[in-house]
């Protein structure tokens, strides 16, 4: 599903997916990537904050499991690509599984 300029992307991400996203995009970024600040990643940050202080594993394994669905613009898609892809390969790292799982919904 291709974004024309200024239209806005829908793309559902599980908790897990959104907190490795910022793991790459914002902790792991170091500056080398620019636009991580958008509203999309603060609306990111706001939503892996909602995990539960206190309670057992099924409380923390239904938090990282909820779906949420957030509009990227193409741009934002972009520099989430490029963080999931660079910055591993920058380290010499794996890429991350959710770089896969974020693109299978943009093929749609």
């Amino acid at each position: 599903m291709a974004a024309a300029q200024g239209e806005k992307v829908k793309i559902e991400l599980s908790m897990y997916g959104v907190a490795e996203i910022l793991k790459w995009c914002i902790n792991e970024n170091k500056g080398r990537i620019p636009g991580a600040d958008t509203a999309v990643f603060k609306e990111m940050q706001a939503a892996v904050a909602e995990k539960p202080t206190a309670g057992d594993y099924f409380v923390y394994d239904q938090f990282w499991k909820k779906r949420k669905i957030f509009e990227f613009t193409k741009e934002e898609v972009e520099t989430v690509d490029r963080c999931l892809y660079d910055i591993p390969n920058m380290e010499g790292k794996q890429n991350p599984a959710v770089r896969y799982k974020f693109w299978a919904a943009q093929a749609e």
